[in-house]
């Protein structure tokens, strides 16, 4: 729970004014409101504060569905909150912190290698000014050794890991990260960017598996990582392990050269994660991506076929199956081969449907997540919202087809399913009305 210290601190961390900052009485529900707006605003030019309202918005919520469930009072909030999240969490003391050791790190491992000595002995007798200049010139000519000192700090020294399993909402929480040292693949190279860029390396991140994973490469040609005429990226997930281009594309199937991505497609990829995960634990499916039911048209018209996925590993094990048939049941009682399934407003939902939201609002041009934000409240019975949104996808898909584009976005038998489920939410408004 977030202690209203806490939320200042997080917008503290920020650097910036927040005026309409909720008072420490708030209840979690405008807390949460509040760092949704936030986020928002904070997308295109701060990825760090960025992360940590969206972890601030996570935890508020959850706060405030636990108050739900328990039917507990207002008078009951002030006793949970500051369980969740330090000060120093909060307010990026620990980044400072940790930025600081990697600086040390650095500059023991440079003095090894005799290279530091003569800025050391004039240390004393310069302004800060020349000593960030030569800082930034040491970090350009041995970014090598300033990688070897992150990956020291963090990753030996401090615990720093890649998540214990998949799916796990919190992972994705940059507070949580901080606190607990496991992390999503997002998170950790959140965390190593700002890092980085702090301690005046230069990096950006390139998102691989539809923004489930990333790498970071140099930001400039003023860093150089390659040997033998081959460039190389880090791994924040891997512990900061260095991987030449060449092996990335061969891990990831990609094509071309690696790109760069913004702060808003490397957010609106987190999110993807995010949703994903609040998704299955609504629908009770397991989260690996090749197991995980769809956010598709096919399952809001009941056409997804029975699920059946053997869940264990090992030859000597028994095999344990999910199956889930994904259709509204007419009747209470009525009966189903495996499990009968249809979403409730419940917690797990509501945190997916936000994150779709947000990620609609961050890729406005993007058709597919525009769709997944209709879907999501579709299955959250807010049709009137589901039917204009799906209306919108609806109206922009036909245009591609009039247009001939090259790769549409959908083909048109997806966009025959859409049109029937449009129809569907019409006829149900109808007959609400």
């Amino acid at each position: 729970m977030v202690a209203g210290t806490d939320i200042d601190r997080a917008c503290a961390a920020a650097k910036s004014q927040q005026p309409d900052l909720p008072s420490p009485d708030a209840p979690p529900g405008a807390v949460a409101d509040w760092a949704s707006a936030q986020f928002l605003e904070a997308a295109r030019s701060n990825l760090t504060k960025s992360c940590l309202l969206l972890a601030l918005e996570e935890e508020a919520a959850a706060q405030a569905a636990y108050l739900e469930a328990e039917g507990l009072g207002p008078e009951s909030v002030a006793a949970l909150r500051g369980s969740v999240g330090s000060a120093s969490t909060w307010s990026l003391e620990r980044i400072s912190a940790l930025a600081e050791e990697c600086t040390v790190t650095l500059y023991a491992k440079l003095h090894d290698l005799g290279v530091v000595d003569t800025v050391l002995s004039v240390a004393k007798q310069v302004p800060d000014s020349t000593l960030l200049t030569l800082h930034t010139d040491l970090v350009r000519s041995y970014p090598t050794q300033l990688i070897l000192a992150i990956n020291h700090v963090l990753y030996e020294r401090h615990g720093y890991r890649r998540q214990r399993r998949h799916g796990d909402p919190l992972d994705m929480r940059l507070s949580n990260v901080l606190e607990n040292g496991n992390g999503s693949p997002g998170s950790l190279a959140v965390l190593y960017l700002e890092l980085a860029a702090r301690l005046s390396l230069p990096l950006e991140p390139v998102a691989l598996e539809g923004g489930r994973y990333y790498v970071l490469q140099p930001a400039d040609d003023s860093v150089v990582l390659s040997a033998a005429g081959e460039r190389f990226v880090i791994d924040p997930y891997s512990e900061g392990m260095l991987l030449s281009e060449t092996e990335v594309k061969e891990l990831f199937e990609v094509e071309g050269e690696l790109r760069p991505c913004s702060n808003e497609v490397m957010l609106a990829g987190m999110l993807g994660v995010l949703r994903d995960s609040h998704w299955c634990a609504a629908v009770g499916c397991p989260p690996e991506p090749i197991w995980a039911v769809p956010i598709a048209v096919e399952v809001a018209l009941g056409e997804y076929r029975d699920v059946e996925v053997e869940t264990s590993s090992g030859e000597d094990t028994e095999g344990e199956y999910f199956r889930v048939r994904f259709t509204e049941p007419d009747n209470v009682g009525q009966e189903s081969r495996g499990q009968q399934w249809w979403p409730a407003q419940g917690y797990n939902l509501r945190r997916a449907l936000a994150a779709a939201h947000k990620r609609s609002l961050l890729l406005p041009s993007d058709l597919n997540a525009q769709l997944e934000y209709a879907l999501l409240l579709y299955f959250g019975k807010r049709y009137e919202e589901a039917w204009t949104e799906l209306g919108c996808v609806l109206q922009a898909a036909k245009s591609e087809a009039a247009q001939r584009v090259a790769v549409p976005t959908f083909d048109p038998e997806e966009i025959q399913q859409m049109e029937v489920l449009w129809e569907k939410i019409r006829l149900q408004l109808a007959f609400a009305a």
